[in-house]
């Protein structure tokens, strides 16, 4: 209701306006514009000026968006429904679905270093699979602050391997990193819920995994047994991988 675009351009008297609301939702609810005014130390002038900066053409249209906010925030979210969840498993065994996770791991394999990254709850499993990689014995990093500046000098990443984990595969921040990587010689691997999205259409390589998304007002709570499922079948076909291949280093000496 409140971007905060707008909210920073506040005045003061604005200021209390908007922290009276959001301190008492419920409350306000059942305001007069009069008793609002009272209430947080203004005039119902400088609400009216309030709301308009907020985009609001008067005090009751506010009280209408108030109303559906609320409804909003109390509602619980559906329960997700098991056939997406059952329809991905069924692929797992599936040629196609075994040849992505096996060059997925070949990218990984032929990376001296592997970057995940990705936001919200996507970023905490780019913590988790960075650790679980590592755990396999690759060198694996997360990076875990979108605004980090960007270095001046241009950097060589040609034997980096950014992987990219986002539902929607469209947030603008996990775009921006592939771009970045992409321009400095890294190799990308997205893991996306979304076939068709700009992520998966962007980076070298895509695992996309055809869930569903399931949405409460802002909040993303797609299921992510998948991502999850995904990043350890990776780690382990990549893993295995690695042995074999020490292994015939050693019988070529020997």
């Amino acid at each position: 209701m409140f971007p905060y675009e707008r909210v920073k351009l506040l005045n003061q008297l604005e200021l209390s306006i908007y922290k009276y609301i959001i301190a008492h939702p419920v409350e306000v609810e059942s305001m007069t514009i009069r008793q609002l005014a009272k209430k947080s130390h203004v005039s119902p002038t400088t609400i009216l000026r309030f709301l308009r900066k907020m985009d609001f053409d008067g005090y009751s249209e506010f009280k209408y968006a108030l109303k559906r906010q609320q409804k909003m925030a109390t509602k619980q979210p559906d329960e997700q429904p098991t056939l997406p969840m059952s329809q991905f498993f069924d692929q797992v065994n599936d040629e196609h679905f075994l040849d992505k996770i096996k060059q997925a791991a070949d990218f990984i394999i032929a990376a001296d270093t592997s970057l995940l990254f990705g936001l919200g709850t996507s970023g905490s499993l780019a913590q988790y699979g960075a650790r679980l990689l590592a755990n396999y014995g690759i060198y694996t990093l997360s990076i875990t602050d979108p605004f980090q500046p960007k270095p001046l000098a241009r950097r060589d990443f040609s034997d980096t391997l950014l992987i990219l984990l986002s539902v929607s595969g469209e947030t603008p921040q996990v775009l921006q990193q592939a771009k970045f990587y992409q321009e400095n010689g890294a190799k990308t691997m997205g893991i996306t819920a979304n076939r068709y999205s700009t992520l998966a259409q962007l980076v070298d390589f895509n695992i996309s995994y055809n869930v569903p998304e399931v949405r409460m007002a802002d909040l993303n709570l797609t299921s992510q047994i998948p991502v999850v499922f995904l990043l350890e079948q990776i780690g382990i076909k990549a893993h295995k991988d690695l042995l074999k291949a020490s292994q015939v280093q050693k019988d070529s000496i020997f």
